[in-house]
Order: structure tokens, then C-alpha cells, then sequence
């Protein structure tokens, strides 16, 4: 991807000659304490991170449209600024083109949550905007990763998503800008990591019984997406962990009479509007007991914690010991404590990997 005409043409350009963007991948920008830190921020040391705009064709009622910096663009003009800096795209960047862009620039910055990165995704490659059949979701996991920088797993949730048909990516796009906090994009992928996908591996009868696996499996989505959202709007559902716990269903092993009984809740899980993650939980817990019996993890699950776990160690600072205890005496304690837990840790890191 060529980005070179994109980070080097950063000029001045004046406030209202920018028109907001259509369709901000963010969602609605929260005007909160940390939009007021921002405004503060820029009224005392000015626009440290251009703007990003591209030219518009002649005759439009503004000369430029904003592709990234909604939040700065907002403070700006509380501020009643006349000019800003901005990184100019040329007009014949197609909007793939920039999306793309803003992905690596966002990425570096850590400042687009996982469902507004998907929003954008959609902009960035319009094939993914009807979604994905469960052959096609390798491929694309590998692109986002190869063209992106993506890690593999977050491509893979991502992924995830975005296989949802059109219709129900706007239902909880929607129900994300009006609930921002609530974290929908976490319980879809929950719905399809843990409920979806593995169901159609254990369950191949109910899935191609008459209809294409697809069309099965969006029926699935849909029924699981409105108990989500109602349960999120009842207070029945309250964690993503109500919807995994429904995952031992799918377990390939069982023997023919235990794995009807495993159809049967989950098809009542389905099929049946009153029947709750909460119900499938219990009938697993009377009905199945020894699937409750303690499981090793998901090898992605753990190379997920992994990889999570060496970012944070990556970025520890040790003079944050100092925060955490008042007393010298504490703080060496928790000194001593950590280099203990890291000792434990290498070891057992050392240890598993020669077995691999």
C-alpha cells in the first residue's frame, strides 16, 4: 500500500471549509471528561496529530471531507479555530483506499474499539459488507493479517463478525450507537465463536437438514442475537460467559443417546423464545453433568492470554511499584513477589514448550 503522498502533504487548511464525514466508523462522539481534557489540551498546545480530509470536487459546498480526527475536529470548532493542519488525501483515493490507511494509522494509535474497527472494515472492503460463508473466513483472516498487520487472532475475531449477514451487522451496529457501553461487539463474537461455529462442527444434521449450512446458521445468529440483546435489556444477561457456557453442548465425543439430548437443548435454545441462556446452562447441568466435568482450555484461548500477558509484561514499568504501596517494606514485598510470580512463570513457559 503506498501511503506516500498521504503522509507528506500536510498543510493548514481552514475549519469550515471541512465537512464531517458521513458515516464516522467510531459511532457518536461522547462529549465526557475526556473530550473536555481534549479541548483543554488543544486550547493550551494547539493540534498535535493533523487531521486527515480529502479533497472534494470542485463545486462541492466544502472544499474537503473528514476521513479521521472526528473528536479533534469536534474540539476545534468549539474552540472556534480558523485553520487546522491536516494530512490532505487526493481526490481520487477511492474510499477503500483510505480506510485502509486509516487502519494502519488507528491501529498504531489504539484508538478505534473492535466494533468501530469492523464498521470500517466494511468501508475499507465492501465484499465483507453481505458477510462471509464459513469457507471463506480462513482466507480473509489471513488477508486482514497480511494487509492490516493484524495478529491472527484478532483477525480471526474480527472475521467473526463480520460472517453475519448485512441486516443483523446494522441491527447491533445499531444497538452499539445507541448502548456504547454495553460491549455488543464481545457478545457477538461470543455467539459465533463459542455457539456458532462450534455447533455447526458438532451438529452437521441440524445445520443441513433441507436448508444450506448458511442459511441455518443466520437463522441461529439471528434468534441467538435478539436473546442477547433482549436479556442485555432485561438484565438476564449481564456477562458474555452466560453465552459460552452453553459451548460444552458441542462436544464431538458423546455417545449417541447423550449427543440427542445435546440436539434438543440446543435446538429449544434456538427455537423456542422463551428458552434462555440460562435454561440451556441448567438443562446442561441436570441433563449433562459430566460435561461440566473440568476441561483443558482452547490452545487459542491460551495463546490469546499469551500474547495479552507479554504485551502488558512488555510495557510494565517497575517504578509502578512505587504506586502501589506506600511503605518501603511493601513495596520490596511486592517487588519479591513479582519476580517470583516471573520466575514461576518462565518456568512453566520453558517447560511447556519443550514438549511441544
Amino acid at each position: 500500500m503506498d501511503t506516500s503522498d498521504f503522509v507528506s502533504r500536510v498543510k493548514r487548511v481552514r475549519l469550515d471549509s471541512i465537512s464531517p464525514a458521513p458515516n464516522n466508523p467510531r459511532g457518536t462522539i461522547e462529549r465526557n471528561e475526556s473530550f473536555e481534557r481534549l479541548v483543554a489540551s488543544i486550547q493550551k498546545v494547539g493540534i498535535l496529530v493533523p487531521l486527515v480530509v480529502r479533497e472534494l470536487p470542485s463545486g462541492a459546498e466544502t472544499e474537503y471531507e473528514l476521513v479521521d480526527g472526528e473528536r479533534r475536529y469536534l474540539a476545534a470548532k468549539e474552540l472556534r479555530l480558523p485553520m487546522v493542519p491536516a494530512h490532505v488525501v487526493h481526490k481520487g483515493k477511492v474510499s477503500s483506499d483510505f480506510r485502509k490507511l486509516m487502519f494502519h494509522l488507528h491501529m498504531t494509535r489504539d484508538q478505534w474499539e473492535p466494533i468501530a474497527q469492523c464498521r470500517s472494515l466494511v468501508d475499507a472492503y465492501p465484499e465483507l459488507d453481505t458477510g462471509l460463508q464459513f469457507d471463506e473466513k480462513s482466507e480473509w483472516v489471513a488477508r486482514l493479517a497480511d494487509e492490516l498487520g493484524y495478529p491472527k487472532v484478532t483477525a480471526r475475531d474480527r472475521i467473526h463478525v463480520l460472517a453475519w449477514p448485512k441486516s443483523l451487522k446494522e441491527e447491533f451496529f445499531r444497538y452499539d450507537e445507541s448502548h456504547p457501553n454495553r460491549d455488543v461487539y464481545s457478545y457477538v463474537l461470543a455467539i459465533e465463536a463459542s455457539v456458532v461455529e462450534p455447533s455447526r462442527s458438532a451438529f452437521p444434521n441440524f445445520y443441513n437438514h433441507g436448508h444450506p449450512v448458511e442459511t441455518t446458521a443466520n437463522k441461529v445468529r439471528e434468534s441467538l442475537l435478539k436473546k442477547m440483546l433482549s436479556g442485555l435489556e432485561t438484565g438476564t444477561v449481564t456477562n458474555r460467559e452466560q453465552i459460552r457456557e452453553v459451548s460444552p453442548l458441542f462436544t464431538k465425543t458423546l455417545e449417541p443417546a447423550k449427543k440427542k439430548i445435546a440436539v434438543s437443548v440446543f435446538r429449544d435454545l434456538v427455537e423456542r423464545k422463551d428458552f434462555q441462556f440460562e435454561d440451556a446452562k441448567a438443562e446442561i447441568t441436570t441433563r449433562l453433568p459430566e460435561l461440566l466435568e473440568e476441561r483443558p482450555a482452547k490452545p487459542q484461548r491460551i495463546i490469546a492470554s499469551i500474547t495479552s500477558l507479554t504485551r502488558t509484561l512488555e510495557g510494565y514499568d517497575p517504578k509502578y511499584l512505587e504506586q502501589a504501596g506506600a511503605k518501603a517494606q511493601t513495596r520490596k514485598k511486592l517487588a519479591d513477589d513479582f519476580r517470583e510470580a516471573l520466575e514461576e512463570l518462565a518456568d512453566a513457559a520453558e517447560k511447556l514448550r519443550k514438549r511441544l
